[in-house]
């Protein structure tokens, strides 16, 4: 077990390449896109989040008003 960690530690860190090495327009549009379509899913999910958090505390107050 000792011996399978040093190896993985003294082992030599694999090459990365990127998708979009060759650049240009297309490569710019594209990340264009990508950023907006990633803008877009995280204002879904705070506007989740919000109606949750919303839902919930007006479930512990309805809860808390019932309960007395």
């Amino acid at each position: 077990m000792l011996f399978f960690c040093l190896c993985l530690l003294t082992a030599p860190p694999c090459p990365v390449y990127a998708n979009n090495a060759a650049g240009g327009a297309s490569a710019y549009q594209e990340r264009v896109a990508a950023e907006k379509h990633t803008r877009s899913r995280f204002r879904r999910l705070e506007w989740a989040s919000l109606v949750l958090i919303l839902a919930a505390g007006g479930a512990a107050i309805f809860w808390t008003v019932r309960r007395k």
